[in-house]
């Protein structure tokens, strides 16, 4: 008994001098980090990478990209396919390119509208800082201007507002 009470009193003292001289995010007791780098507003990494159709793409600094990393593995990621092929084929005529990175093994789909990335080495995922997918990014013009994490029915619509927003920005500049 006296060991029980000497762990919940151990316990306690850490819990209130975690609180106590933790960091403001820490210290809340509620997850208020912010968002992981890079997020809306910042300069998105570029890549050139091997697809699994045998062919290259590239990520750069001119034109309009949706970059989204799912995973097999993952309910979200199944779930957000449909929605996302959808787009693609609306918008992919339009300029906007599209690519989903695999963090696992790829699924062999050669009807799809987007272009399929397999993360071997994991150096997109470290790129991007992925931690948990799914988690897309529209990308204009080498600026990050939509993050999205997890999948719901509203992302679609979202997404699609932010792609009309770059499509108008990028046929007043052209």
């Amino acid at each position: 008994m006296r060991r029980l009470v000497a762990v919940l009193l151990v316990v306690a003292l850490a819990a209130v001098l975690y609180r106590t001289f933790g960091s403001a995010e820490t210290g809340t007791g509620t997850l208020t980090l912010p968002e992981p780098a890079p997020t809306e507003g910042e300069r998105a990494p570029t890549f050139e990478v091997h697809s699994e159709e045998g062919g290259t793409f590239r990520l750069t600094e001119k034109g309009i990209y949706v970059l989204t990393f799912w995973s097999t593995l993952n309910r979200g990621s199944m779930e957000a396919r449909p929605a996302f092929e959808a787009v693609a084929r609306r918008y992919g005529g339009e300029g906007v390119r599209f690519a989903a990175v695999y963090v696992n093994s790829a699924p062999d789909d050669s009807s799809i509208a987007y272009t399929v990335l397999q993360d071997r080495t994991g150096r997109l995922t470290s790129l991007y800082n992925v931690k948990r997918v799914p988690r897309l990014f529209v990308i204009e013009n080498g600026t990050i201007r939509l993050v999205q994490n997890g999948y719901y029915e509203g992302n679609r619509r979202q997404l699609e507002q932010v792609l009309e927003e770059s499509l108008r920005r990028e046929e007043n500049r052209g």
